[in-house]
């Protein structure tokens, strides 16, 4: 795998564009070049493909016309004259470029097209398009100098692939009248070329066609908010973990003996996951000691919600490297139609252009999203709740009879979360023929993956109001009760957000716990700084209490009574 955050990016070959690849270069402005030895492999398959262009030979895309229209033949085929059959393949594919420049809706953000163009680029590297290597440099300069063209969100169905969005992309390297992003400003992208001096690509063949036919664009979305939402899983589960503290957990349910009897490796990774960030805790409940105890107020068996993270959240964690595992071998495949194999003497038409594993791969982890979602909204509600959190103040805050404190945060929690569900809709069942039945099915790969990206961010969300109550619990508990992992959180947190005693506007507090939640997302990675090619937003670092959990030796846990509720 590439060093890709302190070299140059290659592309191309075995050199395989991974999660973290694709995002030094969409987020980080990473440089990219093109792998000596594909641009050999690219030349003899272009080379290969003239072969067949001269001998006039019927190919999609190239002396046909397009999708249902396939039956329109060139008319020059048989014209051996003057030049009229070239001139007509270069119009038909600059006709191509141009027509399909057609998306609407607000813009596609900076990363999402930039990856795109880095895909774009991988699947057109692996030599089985027919196009020349300096199509591949074309995109490599616009990403290496950080020229964005201005993409909108609508206009992809994922069945003939991103037909329309990247024929926004392709219209900016070739030189037509579109926007482009650059140096933090917005250009006619002619303009801009003619004060760098670049020169707009020359179309030839059929590499309109290979520009824009293809899942280069959901891949990207998918790709990134996939990255996005592995990070965020690890610290998601270190703000469950809080909360459970909080909540006076018995540790029984996280047992290792449980969990390798019920057999999910899922299962298992998470309950370690969770029990290594109690290693010290003096409120995590032994099962034993509760049955000896009083078990009046809160029982010697826990609500569903605190004591089946392990068998709920273990499903989730599996699918993202089932995603993973999804996601990256698109955004490396061969995507294109038609597909050129030299070695075969073959021009296959094929459908490789399909997004059905990015959008189920989406639709899985929406899924997952949503119940992830609905049980943050719970442990919330159980922190918040006098029936169900154990002794704590009402409203997690000490004096509830003046102040509302954590109940309209409840609320907002609760309505993230039912965006979560609703966002968690398969897109399997919206699917609709279109472009005179010729894409009679189609995956809406890109839809779905827009909405993944939606419902990564809410989860992060919810998990900064998971964290924010979790840290007013423990406080209140009593932090040096708490593990050292969680109060090694809670006092960095303190840094950003203060304790809340009494009501206040809390808009602030909550956009600055989504911010320490994307840091603590981050952690593990060493990301360069962010340049003026790919900044949405400045990035942070934070220190190291927020990465993954290391297991220390634990003190004897001696758990404290179930209606402690003073403040230390």
């Amino acid at each position: 795998m590439n060093d890709v955050l302190s070299h140059e990016v290659v592309i191309g070959g075995p050199l395989n564009v991974d999660l973290k690849t694709l995002v030094a270069v969409a987020r980080y402005g990473a440089r990219v070049s093109l792998d000596p030895a594909s641009r050999v492999g690219m030349n003899e398959c272009h080379s290969y493909f003239s072969s067949q262009v001269d001998s006039r030979v019927p190919i999609y895309g190239l002396n046909t016309q397009f999708g249902d229209q396939v039956v329109l033949l060139d008319e020059h085929l048989d014209d051996y004259e003057g030049g009229r059959y070239e001139d007509s393949l270069k119009n038909r594919q600059n006709s191509l470029i141009k027509s399909h420049n057609c998306g609407m809706g607000e813009l596609a953000p900076n990363d999402v097209v930039r990856g795109a163009m880095l895909l774009r680029s991988r699947c057109l590297s692996r030599g089985y398009s027919g196009v020349r290597p300096q199509v591949v440099d074309a995109y490599f300069e616009f990403l290496n100098r950080g020229i964005t063209p201005e993409c909108f969100r609508y206009g992809s169905i994922g069945a003939s692939g991103d037909l329309v969005p990247l024929a926004t992309i392709a219209a900016a390297v070739v030189g037509e009248d579109v926007q482009v992003r650059f140096d933090g400003s917005t250009f006619p992208v002619r303009t801009l070329m003619s004060h760098l001096g670049i020169s707009p690509l020359q179309i030839q063949g059929r590499e309109g066609l290979a520009l824009i036919n293809g899942t280069s664009f959901m891949s990207s979305i998918a790709g990134l908010a996939l990255h996005d939402l592995s990070n965020l899983f690890d610290s998601m589960l270190s703000v469950i973990a809080m909360a459970l503290e909080a909540l006076l957990v018995i540790e029984d349910g996280y047992h290792p003996i449980v969990h390798e009897l019920k057999g999910h490796l899922g299962e298992l990774a998470v309950a370690e996951r969770i029990r290594s960030s109690w290693a010290g805790s003096r409120l995590i409940r032994d099962l034993h000691k509760a049955r000896s105890e009083g078990t009046a107020e809160i029982g010697v068996q826990d609500y569903y919600s605190l004591r089946s993270v392990a068998q709920g959240f273990g499903v989730f964690h599996e699918n993202l490297q089932r995603a993973t595992n999804w996601i990256e071998s698109e955004m490396n495949s061969v995507n294109d139609n038609p597909i050129v194999v030299p070695e075969h003497e073959q021009v296959y038409h094929t459908a490789n252009f399909m997004g059905y594993y990015v959008s189920s791969a989406c639709d899985m982890l929406r899924a997952d999203i949503a119940q992830a979602a609905t049980w943050l909204h719970a442990l919330v509600a159980n922190l918040v709740h006098p029936r169900k959190n154990r002794g704590l103040p009402t409203n997690l805050i000490e004096d509830p009879i003046n102040f509302s404190g954590f109940r309209p945060i409840q609320i907002l929690a609760a309505s993230l979360t039912v965006q979560c569900r609703k966002l968690a809709q398969s897109h399997a069942s919206f699917v609709i023929p279109t472009e005179g039945d010729n894409q009679d099915v189609n995956s809406l790969g890109t839809h779905a993956a827009f909405d993944l990206r939606a419902s990564a961010q809410h989860l992060q969300e919810l998990t900064g109001i998971l964290l924010m109550a979790s840290a007013q619990a423990l406080e209140l508990r009593g932090l040096d009760k708490a593990s050292g992992r969680s109060q090694a959180i809670v006092e960095e947190y303190r840094q950003a957000v203060p304790y809340l005693r009494e009501d206040r506007l809390v808009h602030a507090d909550l956009t600055a716990t989504v911010e320490v939640m994307r840091r603590m997302a981050s952690l593990g990675g060493h990301e360069p700084p962010a340049s003026n090619v790919a900044k949405d937003e400045p990035q942070k670092r934070t220190s190291a209490v927020f990465l993954k959990a290391v297991a220390v030796a634990a003190d004897d846990p001696q758990v404290e009574e179930a209606a402690l509720g003073s403040r230390r």
